[in-house]
Formats: C-alpha cells, sequence, structure tokens
C-alpha cells in the first residue's frame, strides 16, 4: 500500500493486513488502488476491466442557505461525464448499483421558493438509460426520520395541504450493461449465497442505520452493510469492483472482506486520513491472506466548481 507520510510528505510501501475473520471464506489475494482524482477521466482503468460499480454519488448540494448557487447544469454534466467512464470500464453483463437520493430545496425554482423535492433520482436513472444501461431493478434504503433538518418536517401540518413524507429514503437503482460474461466456475461457486442471506437480501425495502455519525470527517458516510449486499449480489468473488465516488472508502472495505478486487476514486485529498481510518491501515494485524492496498495520485486531479 502507498500511503502518504505525514513526517516525510512523500508516499511509502506497506503491505496491510485483514483482521482475523473479516474473510475467513475467501482464501484469495485481493488488490485495491485508490487513485485521488476526478473520475471523469479513469485513465487508470482500462476498457471492460471492471465487474461490478456500487457507488453513491455527491448531493449536488448539501447547504440550504438562501441565495446559494445550485448549478444543478453543471452537476449533471458532471455526473453524465463519470457515467460514460463507467460504461467503458464496466464489462459486458456488468452491473452498475447506483445509489441516489433526491434532496428537499427552496432554491431549485427561481420563481418561487416552496420547499420541494428535487427529482435527481428519476433523472440520473434516465441518464444512465440514455447512456445504454437496463434498469434490472429497483431498492429503497430506508434511513429512518429525515436528518437533513434535524427531525420531521412539519409543512402546514396540522392543516393541508402541505403535509411531507417524514421517511428520509434513498433509492438503488441495479443497472445491467447488456451483452454477456464468461464466469469461472470455481469463482462462481465461492460466491453462492446461503438461502436465510437471500431472503434478507431479496426485500425491497431495506432499513439500514446510518454511520456518519460514529466516522469524523466525512458529511455522508455510506454504510458498510450497502455495498456489501450489493457485492453479494452482483458480483463474484475475484471480481473487480469500482466505485467513482469513494468518499470515505467504505465500498473498498466491503470488497476487502467479500475476496473481490477494487477501485476508488475519491476527488478530495482531505478525505485520506478518513480512507486510512475507515480501512483500518494505521495498524498491521495478523490474517489468514494479505490484501494489497495502494493509495496515488490519478493523472486527472481537477476540481470541481460545485464541490
Amino acid at each position: 500500500m502507498k500511503i502518504k507520510s505525514e513526517d516525510e510528505g512523500d508516499w511509502s510501501e506497506m503491505v496491510t493486513e485483514l483482521s482475523e475473520g473479516d474473510s475467513s471464506d475467501y482464501d484469495i489475494p485481493t488488490y485495491h488502488n485508490i487513485y485521488i482524482g476526478n473520475s471523469r477521466h479513469m485513465k487508470e482503468v482500462p476498457d471492460e476491466s471492471v465487474h461490478c460499480v456500487v457507488t453513491s454519488p455527491p448531493y449536488v448540494t448539501t447547504l440550504m442557505k438562501k441565495g446559494q448557487p445550485f448549478d444543478y447544469g453543471s452537476y449533471r454534466d458532471m455526473i453524465q461525464d463519470v457515467f460514460k467512464e463507467v460504461w467503458r470500464v464496466l464489462v459486458p453483463d456488468g452491473r452498475f448499483c447506483l445509489n441516489v437520493a433526491d434532496i428537499r430545496s427552496k432554491y431549485f425554482y427561481d420563481d418561487e421558493n416552496g420547499l420541494y423535492r428535487v427529482p435527481i433520482s428519476g433523472d440520473l436513472l434516465m441518464l444512465s438509460h440514455d447512456l445504454g444501461f437496463r434498469l434490472f431493478d429497483t431498492f429503497i434504503w430506508d434511513k429512518g426520520f429525515n436528518r437533513n433538518f434535524g427531525g420531521p418536517l412539519l409543512g402546514s401540518y396540522p392543516y393541508p395541504a402541505s403535509i411531507y413524507n417524514n421517511v428520509y429514503f434513498e433509492y438503488i437503482f441495479i443497472l445491467k450493461k447488456p451483452g454477456k460474461r464468461t464466469l469461472d466456475p470455481a469463482m462462481k461457486k465461492m460466491s453462492r449465497l446461503d438461502k436465510e442471506t437471500w431472503r434478507q437480501y431479496v426485500q425491497r425495502i431495506w432499513r439500514v442505520e446510518t454511520e456518519t455519525e460514529w466516522l469524523k470527517g466525512h458529511e455522508a458516510v455510506f454504510p458498510e452493510e450497502i455495498p456489501l449486499r450489493l457485492i453479494r449480489m452482483y458480483s463474484f468473488v475475484g471480481d473487480t469492483v469500482l466505485d467513482p465516488f469513494a468518499g470515505s472508502g467504505t465500498t473498498t472495505l466491503a470488497a476487502i472482506n467479500l475476496g473481490r478486487n477494487s477501485i476508488g476514486y475519491e476527488i478530495n485529498e482531505d478525505l485520506i486520513p478518513v480512507i486510512h481510518q475507515r480501512l483500518g491501515l494505521n495498524q498491521l494485524r495478523l490474517v489468514d491472506r494479505k490484501v494489497k492496498i495502494d493509495i496515488s495520485h490519478a493523472e486527472y486531479r481537477a476540481r470541481e466548481s460545485m464541490e
């Protein structure tokens, strides 16, 4: 693993190992590359080399202040460029697991400042469809009460007609790139789901608590349970999983624990310490097998105006 040393200011090499019991069922070496850079151009990833994509794009804005810029057009252009790259690197019959949420805002429409739900989810789904992806399935991630505003939205309560849905939920779209791929029978057998797990995963609504409160340094931490389920359901042991918006590195963590290889892109270099914490890179631990993790700069590292 290459990590940036706080003392030396350069990149040094070390091997990070899994904790005991994390992945005793997957006795194979895996490789994990996290690139600090912009996923509009994933030059480090060859065509059709990724088997599954699991990602949660950043929100167009996390602020709710009067007069704030709400440049949805630039945000959508960025997402489209990244999704084009996802199409390029994904193998035929590969899965694209897209977690996305609508947001509430008073500032999306120019002619009034009422609180509306901005239909980002449907828009990004149709953007994916226009690029060639096909919708395979949909899940709902139930996160509980709406936390964007610190509690229930009262609206016009107790009177009509502005009553808000107070369940904070997000969509998980399972998209497929058309075509066929060849499977290794041994890896297919290792990837088998037991019946109890299958029954749990195929429920359309997943109630999974967030982990943002427990991991400091990132505003919207992906709970590991979400990528764990998606990787188990839509990839095979030994596959390569990509997250073009890696954030704190949760998809990488799930891939490590499930015997998959992984690639992540994160534009914000300030999150490197958070990734270290998330992956447990600050300590070496004895384990059954070794995992190679490499954190390095991507060739394309331009920042985004909407950050």
